[in-house]
């Protein structure tokens, strides 16, 4: 499948991502913030110690970062879609919430519903969601948790007057596309005044940056 991104490029920045979060300009100190493979490693066990299942067998592998699916069970693709493709066939949904990584710094997402994305498909009747990255990773957001507290699959944040100056946005643009440096081009952001406080951190592994695939599974 083409990509309309450089994939030498999507590889060096995932590097890189692999030791920054998204969003650097707006969290305070960049000594705090340990690598995402330490992260993960480290929410793997503290999930455990609470019961959540995080891990599961791996998704039918989508390998182009610009688009994402939506996959059948066994792992067969019913919708795949650029950012400009979910934005004509979804209605876009607004949410605006701070991060477990942003230091008290809401940042405004914009995108469609997941729970929508999952009714079009009908991909609901099973207890979870298997979400799969760019970068290999795999985690399970079961769908209590789509249906309580409404992620989106965000694929636009709010320009800020940093990115205006910097010439990332135009004076006049609300919205930019995330990028792979904002954990783009998909990431599924959810309302953290509305989770549940033991979810950060044991849970912060739901907030999946780079998706490239969502599966039900058992």
């Amino acid at each position: 499948m083409g990509s309309a991104l450089d994939i030498k490029k999507t590889e060096k920045t995932l590097a890189k991502a692999g030791t920054e979060e998204p969003f650097p300009a707006v969290i305070a100190n960049r000594k705090q913030r340990a690598s995402r493979a330490w992260k993960y490693a480290a929410l793997f066990f503290a999930a455990l110690s609470i019961g959540a299942p995080l891990w599961c067998g791996a998704a039918a592998a989508n390998d182009d970062p610009a688009v994402i699916q939506i996959q059948d069970a066994s792992g067969s693709p019913l919708g795949t879609f650029t950012q400009e493709q979910l934005k004509q066939q979804f209605p876009m949904r607004d949410l605006v919430t701070e991060t477990p990584w942003t230091n008290g710094v809401k940042v405004h997402f914009r995108g469609p519903s997941l729970q929508e994305m999952i009714a079009k498909y009908k991909i609901g009747d099973k207890a979870n969601l298997e979400v799969a990255a760019y970068d290999n990773f795999i985690v399970k957001v079961t769908m209590d948790e789509v249906v309580e507290f409404a992620p989106v699959i965000a694929i636009e944040r709010a320009c800020t007057d940093a990115d205006k100056q910097s010439g990332a946005c135009a004076k006049d643009q609300d919205f930019k596309p995330l990028s792979l440096d904002d954990g783009g081009p998909f990431y599924i952001v959810w309302p953290l005044s509305k989770l549940p406080k033991p979810y950060v951190p044991a849970r912060n592994t739901i907030w999946v940056w780079f998706v490239t695939s969502i599966r039900p599974v058992d």
